[in-house]
């Protein structure tokens, strides 16, 4: 779009503010409502003069200030979107950049300041993109069957009627196991489904796996002595296999009762397939052929009136047929995008994504659901029943969470409690029912942040969402509360910046103040010299947690993860490692800046060091700053343990490979061999590796501290 384009559209929408007709402008304006048109599609440009004429006949204090807007000359920081709500507080970064750059270039600047210039700089250049970034992602997590889709389409009134009690959703709900991936609700340009499909290689993988269970069915060892008693295949999901079948025309068919009474007895195609091929790969073949892979390329679905039903009705049935394989040019689906052309939450000055993650049935610990934890611009919703809030799955994330280092869990997390009717009336305060829907909500959020506050996370904000019963936009506002509170953190986090730069400019030839600072320095120089160095070990491993989730898991889940050498997305070795190495550094390095800004927060409440605490204060967010570094270093050490070395060791997956048929014990066996593989014949290297990359980050962030302390 360019710029005259922009502004056109601007301005007409500060005309309808104005409540004025492009005749009515016209009038005012020496054109007539023709060329008028024309500048507001942006087909004719404005010179500065014509744009101050048109400005003043619309004469509103918005119209007033574009004129003051479209003058402003951007030269650091990207130019702030016309009609962005932080347009001024942008502006004040970019004047600030502007002066601390044209500062720190001067030639007599000494180094001292220099080094705080530049800092400063770079910290104004990434807080002012948090900021103009106006999208927002809301990913609701919890166990199948918690209600997370019908939440999602409650809200954004995606249903459809039924015919009785409540409305269906457009996303496919039912008791658990329905939805095949994870599904985005976007607006767009119209009502349509965008789908990226698995690739060939996984798609043959999940036949291959469907292909082995059909010929070998079941593995009684591990059902009887696991405590397992449900028939699946592992590494395949109830969905993936509906859709495998789907696709592929090898259904399972109920037995039929025919009016003369005689019974058609029950049919399972895919087994009848399977008895009359000799192995594996045979029947995988055939399977995908059965699927015509190759005429399924399609990518998006969008919704035309000739369909004859409503755009909902299109849109639930377009979605139900993808999701479960019933769509011939569609394959199996890694994620689905549904599409609508309204705003998302209602409000149009942000662009917000609904994420209806896939339900946690066996592991919470996934990757695809924790790395939205770390994502500044994503809400996380963590769903329970009302009667099990916070859920054990909620607790496990948010704990791991916290014990990984994330340090936005009070902002960017929350806790919902999905109730069914009745639920809410049926709690007791002191042993007599409650009064009202919103008493017992009251009532079981005091239990909800005792549970939380003894998990050790007591400020997770907490809301409640009846479906049946509540309003969308109970929904709606708190999620655009949390969002709004995520913003509120963006942008006292950039004024605080600001002001620090402000006031280093201020003080820049004040020898008082140059004075107070180097005090301030010194009482912080004093703390890193005597306690930044980090312990030289930790009593925690880097398979702590693989091991300690495989404990966990299903015998199957195990199983599934083993035959794909640990690159499975349900349990996936290089996340467990790659978090476990996040609890090492977290561990060391969470104590030290728990410290620091200990010191730091005395030198801010004494007003005799109020000249030193844009000094103080920058400190803190360089020491914060190092803190994530470090973690995001383990992480990627933790992960390149797996990559470069454990997924390349044939001997120890064949090893392990071995195990699945042998009884009871199974989890065991594995994670036997997973201890002995890092204590024993790697010798705690991986350890080391992430202890070394821990200690040289946070040198380097100590490093980059003590240069904005050294007075010179």
């Amino acid at each position: 779009m360019t710029r005259e384009v922009v502004i056109g559209k601007h301005i007409a929408g500060l005309r309808e503010q104005a409540d004025l007709k492009q005749n009515e402008l016209a009038k005012k304006l020496p054109w007539s409502a023709a060329v008028l048109s024309r500048i507001e599609s942006g087909e004719r440009p404005l010179s500065d003069d014509e744009l101050d004429i048109l400005l003043n006949g619309i004469g509103t204090p918005e119209a007033l200030k574009l004129k003051e807007i479209l003058t402003r000359k951007w030269t650091i920081l990207p130019e702030a979107a016309l009609g962005d709500p932080d347009a001024d507080l942008l502006w004040a970064a970019e004047m600030a950049a502007q002066q601390v750059h044209e500062l720190a270039e001067r030639p007599d600047v000494k180094q001292f300041y220099e080094r705080r210039l530049v800092r400063y700089q770079d910290e104004l250049v990434a807080a002012a993109a948090r900021v103009a970034d106006k999208r927002f992602r809301a990913a609701f997590v919890g166990t199948i069957g918690v209600g997370k889709s019908t939440a999602i389409c409650r809200a954004e009134n995606l249903e459809t009627s039924s015919g009785k009690g409540m409305p269906r959703a457009v996303l496919e709900t039912g008791a658990g196991g329905i939805t095949i991936c994870e599904d985005h609700v976007r607006q767009g340009p119209g009502y349509g489904l965008i789908v990226e499909p698995c690739t060939d290689d996984e798609i043959r993988r999940y036949v291959s796996d469907f292909a082995n269970f059909l010929l070998h069915p079941s593995q009684p060892a591990e059902q009887n002595l696991e405590g397992d008693s449900e028939a699946g295949s592992p590494g395949i999901s109830r969905e993936v296999e509906r859709a495998l079948r789907n696709m592929s025309g090898l259904r399972r068919r109920r037995a039929e009762k025919k009016a003369d009474g005689t019974v058609i007895p029950a049919v399972d195609e895919a087994r009848v397939l399977a008895s009359t091929v000799a192995d594996t790969k045979a029947l995988s073949v055939e399977i995908l052929a059965r699927m015509k892979l190759h005429s399924r390329d399609r990518r998006d679905l969008w919704y035309a009136p000739e369909s004859g039903k409503s755009p909902l009705e299109w849109l639930q049935d377009s979605f139900q047929r993808v999701n479960n394989g019933l769509h011939d040019d569609f394959t199996i689906p890694k994620r689905i995008e549904l599409v609508i052309p309204k705003a998302v939450l209602g409000d149009d000055s942000l662009s917000v994504t609904l994420i209806d993650t896939q339900g946690i049935d066996d592991l919470a610990e996934r990757r695809d659901l924790e790395q939205h934890f770390d994502d500044p611009h994503t809400i996380v919703v963590l769903c329970s029943v009302f009667n099990e809030a916070p859920a054990t799955a909620v607790r496990q994330l948010v704990t791991r969470a916290r014990d990984g280092g994330v340090r936005t869990l009070e902002t960017h997390a929350a806790i919902l409690a999905l109730p069914r009717p009745g639920e809410a009336l049926a709690m007791k305060d002191n042993g007599y029912p409650v009064q009202s829907a919103e008493e017992g909500y009251e009532l079981k959020g005091e239990e909800v942040q005792l549970a939380l506050h003894r998990s050790g996370l007591p400020n997770l904000p907490v809301a409640f969402f009846n479906a049946a019963e509540d309003e969308p936009s109970v929904l709606r506002s708190f999620i655009l509360g949390r969002i709004e509170a995520v913003r509120g953190w963006q942008r006292e986090t950039l004024r605080e910046i600001i002001q620090g730069a402000t006031t280093l400019l201020a003080n820049y030839e004040k020898d008082q103040a140059r004075e107070i600072m180097q005090a301030a320095a010194r009482s912080l120089q004093t703390w890193i010299d005597n306690n930044a160095k980090l312990p030289a070990s930790t009593k925690r491993h880097v398979h702590d947690s693989l091991m300690t989730t495989i404990k966990s898991a299903h015998p199957r889940t195990v199983y599934a993860s083993i035959v794909r050498d640990g690159d499975w997305w349900n349990l996936n070795y290089a996340h467990q490692l790659s978090h476990g190495a996040r609890r090492i550094a977290t561990t060391i390095v969470e104590p030290k800046l728990k410290d620091f800004k200990a010191i730091a927060t005395n030198l801010l409440q004494d007003e005799e060091f109020a000249d030193a605490h844009g000094l103080v204060q920058q400190t803190v967010r360089a020491v914060e700053g190092g803190f994530d570094g470090v973690v995001r270093k383990a992480q990627l050490v933790g992960e390149s343990v797996y990559a470069d070395e454990l997924r390349t060791d044939s001997t120890f997956w064949t090893e392990c490979g071995n195990e699945w048929g042998r009884g009871k014990g199974y989890r065991e066996r594995i994670n036997e061999h997973n201890e002995d593989w890092f204590e024993q014949k790697r010798s705690g290297e991986a350890d080391d590796r992430v202890l070394a990359a821990v200690n040289e980050s946070w040198d380097e962030a100590i490093a980059s501290v003590r240069q904005l302390l050294t007075q010179d």
